[in-house]
């Protein structure tokens, strides 16, 4: 999976942070974890040649998951990001239509759902360099 990069988990509840790392680990994934918005674009700023795509919560105190895709285009901080949240996807279509997203994760996901996902960014993303 070395060809994938890491993936970066940005979730503010330790719980889902630690399960969703666990999953990635055991799909064979490299992981980096981020409590919060801040620390993601403080780990993109100083990683982002390694960071290969970017699970992001949609809804985190401090900065949201909209405000650092922001900041993120701001900086040009380019990275594939798959949202995740508990509420519903097409919702999120419309709440992030004018921000790039590369897929939507609902919580509670399967391992096969977060599988699938990741494999298809990263799939989506080697096509493209």
């Amino acid at each position: 999976m070395s060809q994938a990069g890491l993936v970066l988990v940005v979730e503010d509840e330790d719980p889902v942070r630690r399960y969703t790392v666990s999953l990635l680990e055991e799909l064979g994934f490299p992981v980096l974890q981020a409590s919060d918005g801040v620390e993601a674009i403080a780990i993109l700023r100083e990683r982002r040649a390694e960071v290969g795509v970017m699970l992001l919560d949609h809804s985190m105190p401090g900065l949201s998951g909209e405000e650092v895709l922001a900041e993120l285009e701001r900086e040009d901080l380019t990275v594939p990001v798959v949202l995740t949240s508990g509420y519903d996807r097409a919702a999120l279509e419309v709440r992030f239509a004018g921000h790039e997203v590369a897929g939507y994760l609902q919580k509670p996901f399967r391992i096969e759902a977060l599988d699938e996902t990741v494999r298809a960014v990263v799939a989506r993303r080697a096509r493209a360099h």
